[in-house]
């Protein structure tokens, strides 16, 4: 569930790990992520990560009771304590494990990775979409907790999709310049 609240809301991954019960909505597909590097804010997901939450949460039960306080952390290990920053340690493992990270150094996927993907898919969903991105990217930079688009720029790396979006949208505005000049 860590992995794929990472990959769907960019979080961060102490971000996630420092989540509450109290602080998952569920009902209206919002997180309330507390300060953190200096900030709080509401993340709001989609309810097909609602649903996935829940089914985590109907498991987490049997670790933890079904007593469990709002003030309780959301992510557990099977001993039913909160997931430290360990839990780092053991997603390298689970890389290394399915051939995606080598035994040792420092190449490979990392857990923060999932951070630059959200990042890199929101931007390509709105070049498909045809939106203005210098209007959507200080939302990018709100919802990923960046005071401006400055802290946000580390995380949108060109990938090929990306930059062959980009190159269709830059063709067309001066397919269509060429065309009005005509």
């Amino acid at each position: 569930m860590l992995l794929l609240l990472l990959y769907c809301t960019g979080i961060r991954f102490g971000e996630a790990l420092q989540l509450r019960l109290c602080d998952v909505d569920l009902r209206t597909g919002v997180l309330f992520v507390r300060m953190f590097k200096g900030r709080a804010r509401w993340v709001p997901f989609h309810r097909s990560l609602a649903r996935e939450m829940d089914k985590y949460l109907l498991e987490r039960q049997s670790f933890a009771g079904a007593l469990a306080g709002p003030d309780e952390r959301f992510f557990i290990g099977v001993n039913g304590k909160a997931l430290s920053v360990s839990a780092g340690h053991t997603i390298q493992r689970l890389f290394q494990k399915a051939g995606l990270k080598p035994a040792r150094g420092r190449i490979g996927p990392r857990p923060y990775d999932f951070r630059h993907t959200f990042a890199v898919q929101r931007l390509s969903t709105w070049y498909r979409q045809g939106a203005d991105l210098h209007a959507r990217l200080p939302w990018l930079s709100a919802y990923m907790g960046h005071d401006d688009i400055l802290g946000t720029e580390t995380y949108l790396t060109a990938t090929p999709e990306l930059l062959e979006l980009a190159g269709n949208r830059l063709r067309g505005r001066y397919l269509k310049r060429k065309e009005s000049e005509q």
